[in-house]
């Protein structure tokens, strides 16, 4: 474990300590590292994934497809970059729990409003027929892509990571691809 020397100016700034933030590196507990020696030919492999949805704003849990796709694709030791391929849609990582996807929807309904005024869906200041920009501003918010590594030839996530897929401007035919890269 390292450790470092406070800051003098970091300290006469309030920053150690106070309101729940320490920078100190006193709190970083690190774990050994692991180095593989790996052999085999680099490999790509694509997939994109197709999600018919069923209403305005829904939450998928393709963890499992995800994990299956990882599986096939023979890699032992790599990444997995996962992308929607809209600006109305997201992927994240997070617990999928009935409970808590009803207090996400509920926050991004409030985050982004659809009867707030926003340009993106006046006719005189936009050409969009679907007059959906709070859709554009929780997908924003939740993200485009994400990239896990592959250990063992599956996706380390935590007892309750799930990967999601986020409609946010449904019912539609959406894609997510996905990118394997390793050995």
């Amino acid at each position: 474990m390292s450790t470092s020397a406070t800051n003098p100016a970091s300290e006469a700034r309030g920053v150690n300590g106070n309101n729940g933030v320490n920078r100190a590196a006193d709190n970083i507990l690190e774990t050994e590292d692991t180095w593989q020696e790996l052999d085999g030919t680099l490999k790509m492999f694509s997939r994109t994934i197709k999600v018919v949805t069923d209403s305005g704003v829904e939450l998928y849990n393709v963890t499992d497809r995800i994990k299956d796709l990882v599986k096939s694709s023979g890699v032992k030791a790599g990444f997995l970059v996962l992308s929607t391929l809209h600006t109305t849609t997201a992927v994240f990582i997070n617990e999928f729990q009935a409970a808590l996807m009803a207090d996400v929807k509920h926050f991004l309904e409030r985050l982004a409003h659809r009867e707030q005024g926003y340009l993106h869906n006046c006719e005189d200041c936009s050409d969009c027929e679907r007059k959906n920009a709070e859709a554009h501003i929780r997908a924003l918010v939740l993200g485009h892509n994400i990239t896990l590594p592959i250990q063992g030839g599956k996706l380390p996530l935590g007892q309750w990571q799930s990967i999601l897929f986020a409609e946010l401007d449904g019912p539609r035919e959406r894609s997510v691809t996905a990118q394997v890269i390793g050995v």
